[in-house]
């Protein structure tokens, strides 16, 4: 009877952990002190189509099935945490996606035994306000040889897998941390607004370079009963780089009129004028944005949204102005009003916005 209690006591440690028809495999989280790190994984999804890994054999080559009874998505997040240590810096949460883990496994006659190779993809992935951004994927296999008795390979041979993935994770985000956009933790604004130089095709806005009426070069519109027509406009431009993981947004700020697109049938300085504080509410406009774009919450992954939002209301707000003046003012017609309108413009241009903001209000 003791004999017989013992060969059973040896068949169990021999096949480890396979019950019945299934190997349960197992990833066994680190004991020793995890690195600090600026990421924690926060999120594993077991994405893979077939649950199980894959087919072994026992001593008597009987089929086993591979897998991790459910819990791959837990057990990895405990894994790769057990590698890390956090602190107040850790600032990235990283979700890994399985996408692949199968086993297969032929017999050696030769070896008496098994011959196996494993293969493992995961997508890494940054989390944020919106959507996972893809950060990097990782492909790697495994082989091992192992006695038909003797099914420890296997799960040595997993987690060695699921080790070379994080160190692989590891010295990528390394490497990346600083120079990869998808990675930066901070916006900066870096806003140009100088004076350009003009040319016969543009005039850009100075204000120390009123307009003329040779820079309204177009045909006038004989059909048109307004004397004069100006084309004035803003525009920004830029590019983005990326230092000790901020990204620095460059944005050149442009306000011009078109001179072949303007012109002049009665030429007079109270029609220059009144064409000239058009050409004032859109500077007036692109100082608004500006400084609507000093203070505004930029995230890394939605900045540009932002920024293009931002440029699009400022852009819709000019155009607004532009019709509140030539409709009040009736094109300059109602002088008293033209009046009123000159001295909001020479006030907002000094940074005063207060009454054109109630202008702006009352006829929202």
């Amino acid at each position: 009877m003791r004999i017989f209690q013992l060969a059973i006591v040896y068949l169990l440690l021999t096949v480890g952990i396979a019950i019945g028809q299934q190997l349960t495999l197992k990833l066994t989280p680190s004991s020793n002190i995890g690195k600090r790190k600026e990421y924690i994984i926060s999120k594993v999804l077991d994405s893979r189509v077939q649950k199980s890994v894959g087919l072994v054999y026992d001593s008597e080559r009987n089929k086993l099935t591979a897998s991790f009874d459910g819990k791959l998505a837990e057990q990895a997040k405990l894994f790769y945490n057990s590698r890390i240590t956090t602190s107040q810096n850790t600032t990235y949460n990283i979700l890994v996606k399985v996408y692949n883990l199968d086993l297969k496994e032929i017999y050696q006659a030769n070896q008496r035994g098994y011959k196996g190779e494993i293969q493992l993809s995961l997508g890494f992935f940054v989390q944020g306000e919106g959507s996972p951004v893809h950060l990097v994927d990782f492909n790697g296999k495994a082989n091992y040889g192992r006695p038909a008795n003797q099914l420890g390979n296997v799960q040595t041979s997993v987690e060695r897998l699921f080790e070379n993935s994080w160190n692989y994770f590891d010295a990528w985000f390394s490497s990346q941390a600083s120079t990869n956009r998808t990675l930066a933790k901070t916006v900066k604004l870096n806003i140009l607004d100088p004076v350009l130089p003009s040319n016969k095709d543009t005039v850009f806005y100075d204000p120390k370079r009123p307009l003329t009426w040779d820079d309204f070069s177009d045909t006038p519109d004989p059909t048109s009963s307004f004397n004069a027509s100006i084309f004035s406009s803003l525009s920004i431009e830029g590019n983005a780089e990326i230092v000790a993981g901020e990204i620095i947004q460059t944005i050149l700020i442009k306000v011009y009129m078109l001179p072949d697109q303007s012109w002049v049938k009665n030429a007079d300085d109270y029609a220059s004028n009144h064409e000239q504080k058009h050409f004032d509410l859109t500077r007036i406009a692109a100082d608004r944005m500006i400084h609507t774009l000093n203070n505004a919450d930029l995230e890394p992954t939605l900045f540009e949204a932002t920024l293009n939002d931002i440029y699009l209301d400022s852009y819709r707000e000019m155009n607004k102005l532009q019709e509140l003046y030539d409709g009040q003012t009736r094109n300059g017609l109602n002088r008293d009003v033209q009046a009123r309108w000159n001295q909001i413009i020479k006030e907002s241009l000094a940074g005063n916005w207060e009454k054109l903001d109630q202008l702006l209000e009352t006829n929202n």
